[in-house]
């Protein structure tokens, strides 16, 4: 096969094997399909580094500022435009964000606007304050009444155990 050929099939492959990379999904337990979007979360190391609970991180933002954290948590709501952003429950607080972060083309990587279950996401966490037109966008992707101020993540990585 002349070096052309080769070259235009291994971009080819490249090309598809990087579009799966932003939606992969894994067998965990027999039926049950884990989704990941975004760069691998490592659930092993989550677990020995201690993934947080949203309830815990949201009770304590400050502490966390600005590092990159592992929570884990329910899925409460997602952003039913384009799955930019979901929301994970943290039972009395508030929920928190998680952002997926923009590139100069759109999005590092979206999520599917119907994503339900417990989640694993891997991002830097800020807090941060919502203006009343940024508070008015999110109610018409789908959040709840967004407060002026609240608890993010910007994601890295996701990791999605469906619910059942």
């Amino acid at each position: 096969m002349p070096a052309p050929v080769r070259l235009s099939h291994f971009a080819a492959v490249v090309c598809i094997a990087v579009m799966a990379g932003a939606c992969q999904s894994e067998s965990s337990t027999p039926g049950m399909s884990v989704q990941t979007y975004g760069a691998s979360v490592d659930t092993a190391s989550a677990r020995a580094a201690g993934a947080v609970a949203a309830g815990a991180v949201a009770a304590e933002p400050s502490a966390l500022e600005g590092t990159t954290v592992t929570v884990r948590g329910h899925i409460s709501t997602v952003c039913q435009k384009k799955g930019c952003w979901l929301a994970l429950e943290t039972g009395a607080a508030r929920p928190i964000r998680v952002l997926v972060p923009r590139t100069e083309d759109g999005y590092e990587f979206t999520v599917p606007t119907t994503l339900a279950g417990e989640a694993t996401v891997t991002g830097t966490l800020q807090t941060a304050e919502l203006d009343t037109t940024m508070q008015k966008h999110l109610a018409e992707d789908g959040a709840a009444s967004a407060p002026a101020q609240e608890v993010q993540i910007a994601a890295t990585g996701l990791r999605v155990v469906p619910d059942a």
